[in-house]
């Protein structure tokens, strides 16, 4: 599960989403990713008109349907 996290330098909060993972029964950081300041998410919320870079689609169903 993702969580969004905050780490401050030099005063200022940036924001990242983070997932963890168990790795031999500790818990260790899977990926991370940079999602900016605060003001810079409330601008990408705020105008959320854009395209996503890429989607991912799964075939699902088709086995039944062509069974039914």
């Amino acid at each position: 599960m993702a969580s969004i996290i905050s780490k401050k330098v030099n005063g200022q909060s940036y924001y990242y989403l983070r997932q963890m993972a168990r790795v031999d029964g500790k818990p260790k950081m899977a990926w991370e990713r940079y999602l900016g300041k605060a003001e810079d998410i409330e601008a990408a919320v705020a105008g959320s008109t854009a395209v996503p870079e890429r989607t991912r689609h799964l075939a699902f169903g088709d086995l039944a349907a062509t069974w039914s």
